[in-house]
């Protein structure tokens, strides 16, 4: 005779799948982005190549040391950032644009999320930051800030100009020859000034 003895191990094959679909997760997150891990005190557990390569260090060089390693150093006394990790603690994750400081003291700034991770009990047992290095979209919205900065600054400069010119046209449409302008600069009104005569009165340009 035969005998089969069989146990069903269905749900044991799909915690062992839903287990590896996590783990593939995880591992795709870490490839296209820079993660950390700490204690809830900010101690630094482990890191990925991305964000070692993002911020210059190797791991050796940060683990065990504080996450102030990499802001800035008036900001690590601040309140703001004593309250940045007591919220972690709690288990508020913390998510945003945010300005760190790698090796030797290089500006990156990243999107990141810092996930308070909770056992089963509820209580936050580890934090993991997931980040994206956005410095260069930082250095371009700041180019573009101090270029619309600029331009302002010409139009404004040229309405000035252009209200003085006209002040002493008026002046001198209604007789008074009197009235003199100092206008410099490169620009069109700058170069009208400096080899026009207007109604008779000289732009001194």
């Amino acid at each position: 005779k035969v005998v089969k003895y069989a146990s069903d191990i269905s749900e044991d094959m799909r915690r062992r799948k839903k287990a590896l679909d996590f783990q593939n997760q995880i591992d795709a997150i870490s490839a296209a982005q820079a993660v950390i891990e700490f204690e809830i005190d900010g101690t630094i557990i482990t890191a990925n190549n991305n964000f070692l390569n993002t911020l210059g260090y190797t791991l050796g060089e940060i683990q065990g040391k504080h996450h102030r390693m990499f802001v800035d150093e008036q900001y690590s006394r601040s309140t703001d950032y004593r309250d940045f990790w007591t919220k972690l603690g709690r288990g508020e994750s913390q998510e945003g644009e945010f300005q760190r400081f790698g090796k030797g003291g290089t500006e990156v700034w990243i999107q990141a999320r810092y996930s308070a991770l909770r056992d089963a009990q509820g209580k936050t047992y580890k934090v993991v930051k997931y980040a994206s290095n956005i410095t260069a979209t930082v250095q371009a919205r700041r180019d573009a800030e101090q270029a619309a900065i600029r331009e302002r600054q010409q139009q404004d400069d040229l309405r000035r100009k252009v209200d003085s010119l006209l002040e002493v046209v008026s002046a001198a449409a209604d007789g008074d020859l009197t009235r003199e302008v100092t206008v410099t600069g490169e620009d069109a009104i700058g170069e009208l000034v400096a080899h026009a005569v207007v109604h008779g009165v000289e732009l001194v340009g």
